[in-house]
């Protein structure tokens, strides 16, 4: 099975589930599942590699509670720091596109000081004009401010 991911700026991809998981750490140092129903069972790791499980759902009536965005935001930064160390990040859900989606949008504002508007255009260029598609992930992407 190949790998379905892109490169949205050099040290942040965006994906599906990769499998297998050995050939995706051969680009990348980190990947973030995202994904609740997709969570990697336990597996050896090479050397110097990492696996973050942050599963969510992407249910789109659902608005995304208070608390939840507390946890994105902390997420997104200890990712945006490890991009900034020269680490490269791999941000994954089941099809690639909306948990995935706001993951890296949110990272890509710590990282980069993009504004939102501009995140959500690089990723749907980058990665697929679906992506961010959740209308409840885009609205709430569209109101986050970075400090």
């Amino acid at each position: 099975m190949a790998l379905d991911f892109h490169w949205i700026v050099p040290g942040v991809a965006q994906g599906s589930y990769p499998q297998p998981l050995s050939e995706a750490f051969k680009h990348v140092d980190t990947i973030v599942f995202c994904a609740e129903e997709k969570q990697p069972r336990a597996t050896k790791l090479p050397p110097g590699k990492r696996v973050v499980r942050f599963g969510f759902d992407d249910d789109i009536y659902r608005p995304i509670p208070a608390e939840a965005g507390v946890l994105f935001h902390q997420m997104a930064h200890q990712l945006a720091r490890e991009v900034a160390s020269g680490r490269k990040v791999l941000i994954t859900c089941a099809m690639g596109l909306n948990r995935s989606g706001l993951m890296t949008a949110l990272t890509m504002m710590y990282c980069f000081r993009m504004s939102p508007s501009d995140v959500v255009k690089l990723i749907r260029a980058r990665r697929s004009k679906d992506a961010l598609m959740n209308p409840i992930f885009e609205r709430w992407i569209l109101n986050q401010r970075i400090a």
